[in-house]
């Protein structure tokens, strides 16, 4: 892995991306002896539940349902941990959304370094290499999350109460599967929330303090897709080919996000995790009341409308009305506003969380507060 002492723009990903119908085939080429697969109770309803397990080759499988509700947390992850490091597997594979795959990512780090303390797991780029013991291989169930290619997996702190990420490039799987057949047992609202977060990766991204010319396109390709697309969701017969597309999107948009981070929308989503509030549905209504926050300096403006004429937008107000757009179309969205939030605590959290920095425009918790009120309205 490449190592440098000064910022230049540099891309990583995953080893290999399998993408497309029947995508789930590749399974066949694993060369392992033992393999634990971790995926979600909900998809053990799925059609091709069984075949995915006939399909992974190895001389023994270990199928485990993810032991926590929501985000991954060390004490809800314990009872998964405990299997995998008495059965040993050479190879990880997680199947399902960004919270089954960020825990698999987890607890692959603990059963490599079981030795690391808290402090340790929160310091970024700070983590022992990854491989020793096991590879990973991510096959993402919904459309948006874009942990199949991102360098973090996202946890919830109970002593903070709020959402941390941990990070190491190590995470980057050595196999990822984007197979469009796999995504439609999930349920039509939930796949709407997760191309909303898709679509705040992209923006955010874009707009980061973080330049990265190669990532400019994926952002601008990827809000593109989204916006001529994302209404096939919700299509009675939904097209393979455009939840295709779709998935293609939601990954250059995880591209985006990883390479140069995301603002103060996720700022303050990664606080609301702690009041059961999707992260999707956070991001798709945060989005609305931060773009205009941001356009109060008019460079930044130009720069979101420069964002909206490349990715076929006629103005930022066209970019705003597609996060309600598919918010709405979630019928999502008043779980937000019916939740009874502390804002002092809230804006305390996004000032300390790391995409604070990243954000175009410098704010402060008064800001956080008045975005949040709002979004209340």
């Amino acid at each position: 892995m490449l190592k440098l002492r000064f910022p230049l723009p540099v891309f990583r990903t995953a080893k290999e991306v399998v993408n497309g119908k029947n995508a789930r085939m590749a399974l066949k080429g694993l060369t392992a002896n033992k393999v634990t697969l971790i995926t979600s109770g909900s998809f053990e309803k799925s059609q091709y539940y069984d075949q995915i397990n006939r399909l992974i080759k190895c001389e023994s499988l270990q199928v485990l349902k993810k032991s926590w509700a929501g985000e991954p947390s060390l004490e809800e992850m314990a009872p998964v941990m405990s299997q995998v490091e008495e059965y040993r597997p050479d190879v990880i594979v997680a199947l399902g959304g960004g919270s089954v795959i960020d825990g698999a990512k987890l607890i692959w780090l603990l059963y490599e370094a079981p030795q690391l303390t808290t402090e340790q797991l929160f310091r970024p780029f700070s983590l022992p290499q990854l491989r020793g013991r096991c590879k990973f291989a991510a096959i993402p169930t919904t459309i948006g999350a874009g942990a199949e290619v991102s360098s973090a997996a996202v946890m919830y702190d109970k002593s903070s109460g709020s959402k941390k990420a941990v990070v190491t490039h190590d995470f980057l799987p050595d196999l990822v599967i984007l197979d469009p057949e796999l995504v439609l047992d999930v349920p039509t609202n939930i796949l709407l929330t997760t191309v909303a977060d898709a679509l705040s990766h992209a923006v955010e991204g874009y707009m980061s303090k973080i330049a990265h010319p190669l990532m400019d396109t994926f952002a601008e390709k990827a809000i593109t897709i989204i916006a001529n697309n994302w209404q096939e969701i919700s299509a009675e017969k939904p097209s393979l080919s455009i939840i295709s597309e779709l998935q293609h999107a939601a990954m250059m948009a995880g591209w985006v996000q990883n390479h140069c981070l995301v603002g103060m929308s996720h700022a303050i989503a990664h606080q609301l995790s702690g009041y059961g509030i999707n992260h999707g549905i956070a991001n798709g209504i945060l989005m609305t009341k931060v773009i205009p926050f941001n356009c109060i300096d008019e460079k930044i403006t130009k720069r979101y409308e420069q964002l909206a004429k490349n990715s076929g937008l006629n103005s930022v107000k066209d970019l705003i009305e597609l996060f309600s757009a598919i918010i709405i179309a979630s019928a999502e969205h008043t779980n937000f506003v019916d939740k009874d939030i502390n804002l002092d605590a809230v804006a305390k959290g996004a000032m300390l969380d790391p995409a604070a920095k990243s954000n175009p425009i410098v704010f402060n918790e008064q800001d956080v507060k008045e975005v949040l009120k709002a979004c209340m309205i």
